[in-house]
């Protein structure tokens, strides 16, 4: 039925887009009115999913240069560095899936901090933020960390259903899988495009150290204390766990010694990520460090894995979207869509007039964070909602990039309220080891505390570290 109603929505969108294309917009040229209709039509579609996304981004191009938009422009996302180095990042996550080391490292932190249910939970969260810098797909990483807990649950015997703690290590590890995405830069696709927006909005260029420095120390007391909050929700039944130290023993086992291939990825994966975060002090650029780790990987006789090996694990679909969006969001910004709309809908409210530089931050938090469970995925939301801000801000006098970053923060978080905010939620529900009631009774919390992190970037950690 939803299948249904999705395809009779489309095709009511796109009679409505097309008839658009030749409405009268005052003060927006046809050159400026073709690219934002397009873009709105192609946002529409990415929430409604009636084709995958790829497809979307690829027919809204098309239409773009055949309504006249020049191609260079259209296709200038995959000429952008932020493009090509969540490109090469792919390729290091697929090296880390390719040659086990991602399983080898999530065992090896469980059998360190122990099989208690509480210490599993951090184990498995903390195996989740490990690769998070490396894998810049929350969907990969939430299919590596999904296997590691279904092991968990079938070898302690603990079936779906009886939520004798399964429900508990499921959740804790759905959770951190769509909040730990905005703590780095290549943590998640998406990341890549707000970045991209920001700087042809505000003209900020942020690089991966930027990032990470405005970013993982406001975020890094929730990630720590998620695995904890799980647990006092949902606490698991103790004495059904006692087999956990065996199964994980018996996982690292099997694994062996590390294999030359896993030893050299481990080497990359430190090298590029020392590099990236200390990209202000070498000045090399994170895309430069990110092709030449890339190289090494792939290097005949000195690399870990071959072209072959990493191939099947590279996610087309998502940097083929990427690619098509950013450009088609640069046409809209360059040509004057997205000051235009803004300018038009929401810049003259007087409710918008009336809020001062903190309110008005406090009111994009809460705003963007529960807004949430109306959007299937991150990407289509922030396409939508950063432009806002951007030019909400610019029209109230304060500065575009500050408010423009933290809705981006914002955004690239907390897509966890229900099953499909995002393709790893599902791939969770899909277990049966939990009920949306479960998913919505620890995401209330969760996204609260992760809005306090946020406020508490805007007035404590940025102004300390000269962002604000």
């Amino acid at each position: 039925m939803r299948n249904k109603w999705v395809t009779i929505v489309s095709i009511v969108l796109t009679l409505v887009a097309l008839w658009a294309l030749n409405w009268s917009t005052p003060g927006l040229e046809a050159k400026g009115r073709i690219p934002l209709v397009v873009f709105l039509w192609s946002v529409a579609l990415w929430i409604l999913r009636p084709i995958p996304e790829y497809l979307t981004a690829i027919l809204g191009a098309a239409v773009m240069i055949f309504l006249k938009v020049p191609g260079k422009e259209v296709l200038g996302g995959f000429a952008d560095p932020v493009w090509w180095m969540v490109t090469f990042a792919c390729i290091l996550g697929a090296a880390i899936a390719t040659t086990g080391l991602g399983r080898r490292i999530a065992y090896t932190i469980m059998d360190k901090l122990g099989t208690s249910p509480l210490r599993l939970l951090y184990g498995t969260t903390m195996t989740n933020n490990v690769l998070a810098p490396f894998t810049p797909s929350n969907t990969a990483r939430g299919a590596i960390l999904y296997g590691v807990t279904e092991g968990i649950c079938e070898a302690l015997g603990l079936k779906a259903g009886e939520k004798k703690g399964d429900h508990t290590l499921t959740l804790a590890n759905l959770y951190i899988n769509t909040t730990n995405t905005n703590m780095f830069l290549t943590a998640m696709g998406g990341n890549a495009l707000f970045v991209s927006l920001l700087d042809k909005m505000t003209g900020h260029r942020v690089v991966w150290s930027d990032w990470f420095i405005a970013a993982f120390v406001p975020m890094l007391p929730v990630v720590l204390i998620l695995p904890y909050i799980v647990y006092r929700l949902f606490p698991p039944q103790e004495s059904e766990w006692v087999r956990g130290r065996e199964f994980v023993r018996e996982q690292v086992s099997r694994l062996g010694a590390p294999s030359r291939a896993e030893k050299a990825t481990l080497v990359i994966m430190l090298v590029t990520l020392a590099l990236w975060a200390t990209e202000l002090l070498h000045k090399v650029p994170s895309t430069t460090v990110s092709f030449f780790m890339a190289i090494m990987l792939l290097f005949p006789g000195i690399g870990a894995v071959s072209w072959k090996d990493v191939e099947k694990h590279m996610p087309w679909p998502m940097l083929i979207w990427l690619g098509f969006a950013m450009g088609m969001a640069g046409v809209v910004n360059s040509t004057g869509g997205f000051k235009w709309l803004v300018g038009r809908f929401f810049a003259s409210s007087p409710w918008v007039q009336s809020l001062e530089f903190a309110p008005f931050m406090l009111v994009v938090i809460l705003a963007i964070i529960f807004i949430h469970p109306l959007f299937s995925g991150m990407n289509a939301m922030g396409m939508i909602m950063i432009p806002v801000v951007v030019q909400l801000a610019t029209a109230r006098g304060f500065d575009p990039f500050v408010a423009g970053f933290l809705a981006t923060l914002a955004v690239t978080t907390a897509a966890f309220f229900l099953p499909f905010n995002s393709a790893p939620n599902l791939i969770f529900y899909g277990s049966g080891r939990f009920e949306v009631t479960d998913l919505l009774k620890g995401a209330i919390p969760l996204a609260l505390l992760i809005a306090a992190a946020l406020v508490g970037a805007l007035y404590l950690w940025w102004p300390l570290i000269g962002l604000l």
